[in-house]
């Protein structure tokens, strides 16, 4: 195990972000390990820490720390809506590896502080933020993910809102994420919000780059599960539930 770690350590530490405020593993260090399932989120929340924090520090003092059951996020009904979930699904949260998109830490995707250059100044429907975030994840901090994904080989990645899920779409795609191109029976729309659609998917297919190959991977994303209580994603939840029974 102490070798994986020093090879997450030397991969961050060729990012420059190091000493950044975040963390990287959500789960234990000993769930870095071959495994069905693969938890990712968008990216670290606030935390009450017995360290300087650090990325850094998190990857070499955390340990055996599973933030689901032991982190003081400051927002305990995230916490709990995830707990419930995967208890749900009847899949083990304490031995499922997790981790997040983005390694840097914020309270939420809309208060995501930017800190590496972009150069997408373009994008018009985007906040600043929201495409730094997902610059991050897809180019900054792939090489970890990809190193997770080579030793984990998941079969199922569980994708914790949009900007994992698209992380997931680009590179198996190849393409920006567009809803019309999921299948209908692959998507279930929650009930009507007064504002906003939301949204499960599924989509499946082979995650190829010079480093790994994953045939067939699925992917299953929710709405960030941030966004309200239990009750609110249990429609979805229940949907993922049978896809999950029904292939694992």
């Amino acid at each position: 195990m102490q070798d994986k770690i020093l090879k997450l350590r030397d991969l961050l530490v060729s990012t420059g972000l190091q000493e950044e405020s975040g963390s990287i593993i959500y789960s234990g260090d000993s769930t870095l390990k071959k495994g069905l399932f693969y938890f990712l989120g968008t990216n670290p929340g606030g935390n009450n820490l017995n360290y300087p924090d650090t990325i850094l520090n998190q990857v070499m003092l955390s340990k055996e720390k599973n933030e689901y059951f032991e982190g003081n996020w400051g927002n305990s009904t995230h916490q709990e809506t995830i707990k419930r979930m995967f208890k749900t699904f009847d899949i083990s949260l304490k031995d499922t590896f997790s981790t997040n998109t983005s390694f840097i830490r914020s309270p939420g995707e809309q208060n995501y502080q930017p800190r590496y250059p972009i150069n997408e100044l373009s994008i018009k429907k985007e906040s600043k933020a929201i495409k730094q975030l997902k610059k991050d994840g897809r180019e900054t901090f792939w090489p970890i993910q990809e190193y997770f994904l080579s030793v984990v080989k998941p079969k199922l990645v569980i994708a914790n809102g949009s900007i994992a899920r698209d992380l997931f779409w680009k590179k198996i795609k190849g393409k920006e994420f567009k809803d019309f191109e999921i299948e209908i029976e692959n998507k279930f729309e929650y009930p009507k919000l007064l504002r906003g659609r939301k949204f499960c998917h599924l989509f499946k297919g082979d995650l190829i780059t010079e480093n790994i190959f994953l045939e067939n991977l699925m992917v299953i994303s929710l709405p960030h599960l941030s966004f309200q209580d239990y009750a609110f994603h249990e429609p979805g939840i229940n949907w993922v539930k049978k896809i999950i029974q029904n292939n694992f």
